[in-house]
């Protein structure tokens, strides 16, 4: 993904975590304290050209949808 396809989904998303505005907490976020979560991973073929399976997600979302995929997955590292 490109750096300025990067910023074109997280202008799309209103510069804000996804999750964290389903969970009705609207904060506008800097670019680079947000990050592009891969649904499918790249292990299962996912990628990041399809926008259907990417996420902004606030670095906190980030870290707790990578972590427990990483449980569910078995992969300790």
């Amino acid at each position: 993904m490109t750096p300025k396809q990067r910023l074109s989904l997280i202008v799309f998303q209103n510069y804000e975590c996804e999750i964290c505005r389903l969970k009705g907490i609207r904060i506008k976020r800097e670019p680079n304290e947000l990050e592009i979560h891969r649904i499918k991973p790249g292990m299962n073929g996912g990628d990041y050209i399809n926008h259907r399976n990417l996420m902004v997600l606030c670095s906190k979302h980030h870290d707790i949808l990578s972590s427990a995929l990483r449980k569910s997955m078995r992969i300790t590292s």
